[in-house]
């Protein structure tokens, strides 16, 4: 058998699981959030970071140009005095030594005038020098900056080249870029901020930066790559903003900025270190958050279960109490609220089965009075007294033709009022019955009660409660014709109207007068009555009402001296048996 799980227990689980959930949730919505903006913070940052680099490189970019129009200037004033040249190339390297590695003439020969201590003795003609001056020659009107190359003298480097308009003879001015003092400060940076920075040429060759401790790179040849993708894909896309990932898997991401005045490119690889670092302290908060919420949701859950449980148990203990047969149990819920309500509705509800049950008793003991009233009453001891006096007389007086008649009327009642008195017969048998009772009647007082019949059609055979006119016709000659003093008409009429059916006794005797009429339907019998065992109306309309429903009934309508009517309602369908 499979076991049931209570009420509180399953609100409990479900609330819980909720609480829970929506914390959960929350915690999930806000740490993607949160991250979202971390990583929006970052980008923002390093895109910071890469316009001062680039503002950094603007001044020295001014600075170099400085550097070659002070040298064009020197030249052009002392250009037949080599010394001064020199010296003057000399001073200026010296003054920017830490920005350049050398400052120098290249000659159409190939041979130079340094500003370094190497240069200004070894000024030898070098091939490597070629593809400069001839840039130089082809762009006489602009600076001409070059790929970055070994130089003999200068290392790893960057060679802005100008030539020298004016001059007698062809001749260019060059400024070799420390690209180590660049890359310094590019380490600074990568250092401080925990980043990893480079100023990469147009076709992907790294000029400086990408120091060797920032892994996800593969720097071979001055070049890179990062997984499958190379340095040139990097640069031909037109976005600025990369998501890429390693050989080893390992997401990256990248930004792009384009240096304003070199044809180079700034990049900045960020291996997310930063955002993990900061997603790590959040992780801790966001666990303490869940435990948090974990707490609280138990707390919340057990408070609403106990809530709901303790007027739930007190109903279902009041219930059992109830199926064990004890309907004056009080539990009481003092609860301004559903549970309270349900309470108060039960207790009303058992109150009301309580007087339920104890007007069940009452109808019952009432019916089975009316009944036993109508089982004494079926054998009159003084209406068979006087039915045997009438007998005697008759047969004293010598109206032997009568004796037949009264003796078989007398069978016929007698054998009518020992069956079953709750019993229900048809309109025909109780006309039967009061046909016979007349007859003996007529017979008994010497009076002739004319009994006259208005049935209408169909009603033969509605089914009425034994013994239901002779006690209203007994009214109307003991009552209406003084006890057999006078004699008329015993009118008995049966119709429908309204959903009703109506059956009444009309007589045109004394009448009841009206301060009587209210008393006559009490629900308990007349001394008289009870004497002599006779059926009183009160009894026939407690019957019917018993039966059928308060809105049913006797009616009595009663004119003093002119008539009286005693009407018997009825509903249309009665076979269905009691109202009650």
């Amino acid at each position: 058998m499979q076991r049931r799980i209570s009420l509180p227990l399953k609100l409990f689980l479900i609330v819980f699981a909720f609480v829970l959930g929506c914390i959960i949730l929350i915690s999930q919505l806000s740490y993607r959030y949160v991250q979202k903006e971390i990583r929006t913070n970052d980008i923002f940052y390093t895109n910071q970071i890469l316009d001062k680099v680039d503002q950094y490189f603007t001044v020295n970019f001014s600075s170099f140009q400085t550097i070659l129009f002070s040298v064009e200037t020197s030249v052009k004033a002392n250009i037949n005095n080599t010394e001064v040249i020199k010296k003057q190339l000399r001073e200026l390297y010296e003054l920017n030594s830490n920005y350049v590695s050398n400052i120098y003439l290249i000659k159409s020969d190939l041979s130079i005038l340094g500003g370094s201590i190497a240069t200004r003795i070894f000024d030898e003609p070098l091939p490597e020098r070629e593809p400069l001056f001839d840039a130089a020659d082809k762009n006489r009107r602009t600076t001409f900056v070059s790929e970055p190359y070994k130089s003999k003298y200068s290392g790893w480097t960057v060679t802005m080249v100008r030539y020298l308009n004016g001059a007698p003879f062809p001749m260019a001015i060059a400024v070799d870029l420390d690209l180590n003092a660049i890359e310094e400060t590019l380490f600074k940076i990568n250092k401080q901020e925990q980043m990893n920075l480079a100023l990469i040429t147009a076709s992907g060759k790294i000029i400086a930066g990408f120091s060797e401790n920032k892994g996800p790179l593969n720097i071979q040849d001055h070049t890179f790559s990062i997984g499958e993708t190379s340095a040139e894909q990097i640069l031909n896309t037109t976005e600025t903003s990369l998501q890429l990932h390693t050989k080893d898997g390992m997401p990256v991401s990248l930004l792009k900025k384009p240096t304003e005045k070199f044809n180079w490119t700034l990049i900045s690889i960020n291996d997310e270190s930063r955002l993990k670092a900061a997603l790590s302290r959040l992780e801790t908060y966001y666990i303490e958050l869940l435990a948090a919420g974990f707490l609280l949701s138990l707390f919340i859950s057990f408070f609403i279960a106990k809530y709901i449980r303790n007027p739930l148990y007190a109903l279902k203990t009041k219930m059992k109490r109830v199926e064990q047969g004890n309907l004056t149990t009080t539990i009481t819920i003092n609860r301004n609220d559903e549970f309270g309500d349900l309470s108060r509705a039960f207790d009303r509800m058992l109150q009301q089965i309580v007087e339920l049950i104890r007007r069940v008793e009452l109808h019952n003991e009432l019916e089975r009075k009316l009944e036993i009233q109508v089982l004494q009453s079926q054998i009159n001891p003084h209406f068979l007294y006087n039915t045997l006096g009438s007998i005697s007389n008759v047969i004293r007086l010598g109206q032997i033709e009568k004796v037949d008649v009264v003796i078989g009327s007398l069978i016929s009642l007698l054998e009518y009022g020992i069956d079953d008195a709750s019993e229900k017969v048809s309109l025909r048998q109780e006309l039967s019955n009061v046909a016979d009772y007349i007859e003996i009647q007529n017979i008994r007082y010497n009076r002739n009660f004319h009994l006259i019949e208005h049935i209408e059609a169909g009603l033969m055979d509605f089914p009425v409660f034994r013994m239901l006119l002779q006690p209203l016709v007994e009214n109307s000659i003991f009552h209406g014709y003084n006890g057999g003093g006078i004699e008329g008409p015993i009118t008995i009429h049966a119709y429908r109207e309204d959903g009703i059916v109506i059956i009444e006794v009309v007589d045109q005797g004394e009448g009841i007068p009206a301060d009587r009429i209210k008393h006559v339907l009490r629900t308990e019998p007349s001394e008289e009555e009870v004497k002599r065992k006779r059926i009183g109306l009160n009894n026939i309309h407690g019957r019917i009402r018993l039966h059928y429903g308060d809105q049913f009934g006797l009616q009595i309508i009663s004119i003093p001296k002119e008539i009286t009517r005693i009407r018997a309602l009825f509903p249309t369908d009665s076979q269905k048996g009691d109202a009650s």
